[in-house]
């Protein structure tokens, strides 16, 4: 794979600039402020919590989940609040929560895969703002989109998650993934 191809696995290898900074954050208060303080543009949110994942949107210091669930910061596991240009990491440690900040665009050159990850869900239900996506096995997902074009494995039509990976080479010229982020979703 050349840089710049587009394959049928959904992998394209990039030239960018990017830039990265570690985050901190104690996890009693103030989640809003953090998001906001890197964040401004309308961005997706994914929410991983002891006991479910949450998908939505953050837009103007909202945080918008189906049924207007809220997060309580004691029980994120690991939160990416992400778009197409930058993404802020949280993850959970023994000593509150570390992090990073991710923006591309500025920074230096560094090569990148971009990928597109299938979803589960092959039937749909639409929950006004939201779309359900499941398996008739019980796997599910809801995701903060209406009108989600979604077909059975035989027809094709998904939805991904798009990806970038971030490469970085060792002193013996090896390539390694250094970084991920997600960067948005597509229904093709």
């Amino acid at each position: 794979m050349s840089k710049n191809d587009k394959v049928n696995n959904r992998l394209s290898l990039n030239q960018i600039k990017s830039e990265s900074k570690p985050l901190e954050y104690d996890g009693t208060k103030g989640l809003k402020d953090l998001i906001s303080k890197e964040i401004s543009d309308k961005s997706f949110i994914v929410a991983y919590l002891d006991n479910e994942v949450l998908i939505g949107t953050y837009e103007n210091g909202n945080l918008d989940f189906y049924q207007n669930k809220a997060i309580d910061p004691k029980f994120i596991q690991r939160l990416r609040v992400f778009n197409k240009d930058k993404e802020l990491l949280l993850w959970r440690t023994n000593n509150g929560f570390k992090g990073r900040y991710r923006k591309d665009g500025d920074g230096d050159e560094i090569d990148v895969v971009d990928a597109e990850q299938v979803l589960f869900g092959t039937d749909k239900e639409n929950l006004g703002n939201f779309t359900k996506l499941f398996e008739k096995r019980g796997t599910e997902i809801i995701l903060p989109f209406t009108e989600l074009d979604v077909k059975d494995k035989i027809e094709g039509k998904r939805v991904f998650i798009q990806t970038r990976n971030y490469i970085d080479y060792n002193k013996a010229h090896q390539a390694t993934y250094v970084d991920c982020r997600f960067m948005g979703f597509t229904n093709t």
